[in-house]
């Protein structure tokens, strides 16, 4: 079962993909913000991070920067948020991301159907 860290400061939209994903078979851990977010990413070690960019404490970059994904090659990070300057997509790019998606564009099946894509399983699972 493929490990998902959900960083989002929204308790709705993280509810939200948390039933979702849980549904979909993987298992699902949540955090409020970066800060707390690198806490849970050292103990559940995830496969894949849904991370938002604009939260209190740490923001997304602050995540990226902080967690150092090169340090975790077994790990992809997938940005989802309504920030869509091209200047915070290519510092997140640079950072490692696998994806950055504008939140308004995606449903959440959708969603689960870009994580499957990272993860290498079929979309239609």
């Amino acid at each position: 079962m493929h490990k998902i860290l959900i960083i989002e400061d929204d308790e709705l939209l993280r509810e939200i993909y948390t039933t979702k994903l849980e549904l979909e078979g993987f298992a699902v851990t949540a955090a409020r913000d970066g800060l707390e977010g690198l806490e849970k990413a050292a103990l559940h070690e995830p496969d894949i991070i849904l991370l938002d960019m604009i939260m209190p404490r740490m923001t997304g970059l602050e995540f990226l920067k902080a967690y150092n994904l090169q340090r975790h090659p077994n790990v992809k990070a997938v940005v989802m948020s309504n920030k869509s300057s091209a200047n915070d997509i290519n510092q997140a790019k640079a950072l490692g991301i696998a994806e950055y998606l504008i939140k308004s564009h995606y449903t959440p099946q959708e969603i689960v159907s870009r994580i499957r894509l990272h993860l290498g399983e079929p979309a239609g699972r």
